[in-house]
């Protein structure tokens, strides 16, 4: 499924408001956080073409509040500040032309667990099929 977002960023069909980040797998080419929903299904997160990656207090039962994506160049600031402070860089090298293309940021928010910050080309949702 491909991602849509509302006016603020925040991604539209995740239904995943106080789910639970379950897993991540980190390949060359691709990020993949597994949430399960309050109802017991689950949906995986693909951050494609991710450029930088960093995510932090990953816990067990991590309390999805919140998941967002924005073009880099009209990201709020005080999220371009974070995620530039996680990938330990200066703000303006998130601006940076880069070899996957990555040109958005992708922020997951916690109520209690990870934070997890990515600098990605695309963002795909899969839907559970059992």
């Amino acid at each position: 499924m491909s991602v849509r977002t509302d006016t603020h960023g925040q991604l539209l069909g995740l239904r995943c408001h106080d789910g639970n980040m379950v897993a991540v797998e980190l390949s060359k080419e691709s990020v993949e956080l597994r949430i399960v929903r309050l109802d017991g299904t689950s949906v995986r997160v693909v951050l494609e073409g991710s450029r930088y990656f960093a995510m932090d207090r990953f816990l067990d039962g991590n309390i999805v509040n919140g998941v967002f994506l924005w073009p880099v160049s009209s990201a709020p600031t005080s999220q371009r500040k974070c995620a530039a402070s996680a990938f330990a860089m200066s703000e303006s090298m998130l601006d940076a032309p880069n070899e996957p293309g990555a040109t958005q940021l992708f922020v997951l928010e916690s109520s209690y667990g990870a934070t997890v910050y990515a600098l990605v080309r695309d963002v795909r949702l899969l839907e559970s099929t059992s």
